[in-house]
């Protein structure tokens, strides 16, 4: 079963926020400037994860938050825009 995330973030530093997003492109797809969903196959690829971005945070200073939001069934059901369209489609395509 697929692990499902929410992620976002505010970092001050131009050149971690972009590497952070190019990261998070790897695993999902942007959805506001600093806020991704994701989809991770395993904890373990979720431990990793984390493990790629704190190496990378280190190396920079200056403030940063990293958020992650795990999604579930029931909350991506309950999940919307604005409009009341459904949102964090996982996934957004099938191959048959």
């Amino acid at each position: 079963m697929s692990l499902l995330y929410t992620v976002c973030f505010d970092i001050e530093n131009d050149t971690l926020r972009r590497k952070v997003g190019n990261i998070l492109l790897e695993y999902g797809e942007r959805v506001q400037y600093s806020v991704f969903e994701i989809k991770l196959d395993n904890d373990s690829q979720f431990m990793a994860l984390k493990t790629q971005l704190q190496a990378l945070v280190t190396q920079f200073d200056g403030d940063w938050d990293i958020r992650f939001y795990h999604l579930n069934t029931s909350t991506l059901k309950r999940s919307m825009n604005l409009q009341g369209e459904a949102i964090a489609q996982f996934p957004s395509a099938y191959i048959f």
